[in-house]
């Protein structure tokens, strides 16, 4: 693989996607989701194909009308700040997770940790990608993409199990998109706040 120079005005100058590590080595590839700055999508995905490693930045072709009546046919980023890359779970953490282009990898909670209590990351299958990839490939019916994970109400008692707050608990007090806000009483002090994604949290007792 070649390397690439890298523009730093254009990268995060801090790298957490170490956080993100994943349990067994092997020669599969698999399909993981890297979480990139919003904007840089197809800059990390020229990054990745110029290494030589298949990735997909998930676009769709639309016919957008504007307000002049012209008509003109456009790239639509169905999912911000999310490129897909095929590569072993060796590979990805040996070399991909270390771009400056990458923030993290997506994590998967319900997989089984590492030995130092680090949640896997995620992983797409095959058939599920060809299947979101075919969606997107027919310009006739626009495709929107609902983002899921877990859904906790106001109060729910809850820990962090992905990243460097791995292990705190604490008080859901509002969630905003997906994102949860994640309340900590310091007792004399009041409290503080902190927001976190809900792929990041368990429900605890």
């Amino acid at each position: 693989m070649k390397e690439v120079a890298f523009d730093k005005s254009l990268h995060p100058t801090a790298n957490d996607a170490a956080d993100a590590v994943g349990v067994h080595f092997s020669d599969k590839k698999h399909w993981f989701i890297a979480v990139v700055k919003h904007g840089n999508e197809k800059i990390c995905g020229k990054i990745l194909t110029d290494l030589g490693y298949e990735n997909y930045v998930p676009y769709q072709r639309e016919l957008r009308q504007y307000a002049s009546g012209r008509r003109k046919w456009v790239d639509r980023l169905v999912l911000t700040s999310k490129v897909f890359v095929r590569t072993t779970e060796e590979d990805r953490l040996k070399n991909v997770v270390t771009l400056p282009v990458i923030y993290r990898f997506m994590v998967d909670p319900s997989r089984r940790a590492n030995n130092m209590g680090h949640a896997a990351a995620a992983v797409i299958p095959d058939k599920e990608m060809d299947a979101f990839r075919r969606m997107l490939e027919q310009d006739d019916l626009p495709v929107t993409y609902q983002e899921t994970g877990a859904v906790f109400a106001e109060g729910d008692k809850v820990q962090v199990v992905v990243g460097k707050l791995s292990g705190l608990e604490g008080t859901v007090i509002r969630t905003v998109e997906g994102k949860h806000r994640l309340y900590v009483s310091l007792d004399i002090l009041g409290s503080a706040s902190v927001e976190i994604e809900s792929s990041w949290l368990k429900t605890i007792a």
